[in-house]
């Protein structure tokens, strides 16, 4: 047998007591030692020994007026330091990927750019579209999916400057005002919150369907945006639907590795 197909052999204990920082980290708030214990399914003495180590090394730490125990100094270090080697992009483009071969429709990666919501990545499906969007294609903000996601979690100040500038270029692709009017904009706005989700019915492209999901990072800020993009007939975009879920699934996913946690 090849050393390749070992199987890799690792330290138990230490396996055993990241049972106990998962709960922390899942958790997300600081833990008395039963509730510690029953979480990570081992009885109190152990994870009490587990607990006492970990506070030398600084993972862990013990309040002196409640005797619940929360993540120490060095995991904030640790956790600091994981999120600047962190490339957002990096992450999304393999889930992307993933995301575009499991739902056979085009997946693409929007990021805040100069002139606004700008795609960086598309994954084709085996269903190709006709539409003139590649790397580098600037987005609507009103009218197009992934443009009301930027619209919808950027700054408002941020949003109505690249609005107003956009209006009057012919090179963005969905111009503002396509699906909306002064009206409504409000209400599709807060509609894009409550769901977690943009979608385009038919619009700003005929024939096309697309639903776009935020990516947040640690701080709760937007990162980035993930669009799903397909022919009418064979894109449902419901927003209980398989795609919408999947999508979700897929952003979620990178949120998480971002180190966003929702509130």
């Amino acid at each position: 047998m090849t050393e390749k197909n070992k199987e890799r052999r690792g330290i138990g204990a230490i396996e055993v007591g990241g049972l106990l920082l998962n709960a922390l980290v899942s958790s997300g708030r600081a833990m008395s030692l039963g509730d510690l214990a029953r979480d990570s399914g081992m009885p109190a003495s152990k994870a009490h020994a587990y607990l006492v180590s970990f506070g030398k090394l600084g993972l862990v730490q013990q309040d002196g007026a409640t005797g619940a125990y929360q993540l120490g100094p060095f995991a904030l270090q640790m956790g600091l330091v994981s999120l600047q080697q962190m490339s957002p992009v990096k992450l999304a483009i393999p889930e992307a990927t993933r995301l575009a071969a499991s739902i056979d429709q085009t997946v693409a990666l929007a990021v805040w750019g100069s002139h606004g919501p700008t795609v960086i990545y598309i994954a084709e499906s085996s269903r190709p579209i006709h539409v003139n969007m590649h790397a580098g294609t600037v987005m609507s903000m009103l009218g197009t999916a992934t443009g009301l996601v930027f619209s919808a979690f950027l700054p408002v100040a941020l949003v109505d400057k690249v609005i107003a500038r956009e209006m009057q270029d012919e090179l963005v692709i969905g111009q503002a005002g396509v699906q909306l009017n002064s009206q409504d904009i409000a209400s599709v706005l807060a509609e894009v919150r409550q769901q977690g989700l943009a979608r385009a019915q038919g619009l700003p492209i005929p024939g096309i369907n697309a639903l776009s999901a935020p990516v947040f990072d640690h701080t709760g800020a937007l990162s980035l945006v993930m669009t799903a993009t397909g022919p009418k007939g064979s894109f449902d975009a419901d927003w209980k639907g398989e795609l919408a879920l999947a999508l979700r699934d897929s952003a979620s996913r990178v949120s998480h590795q971002l180190g966003y946690m929702p509130g």
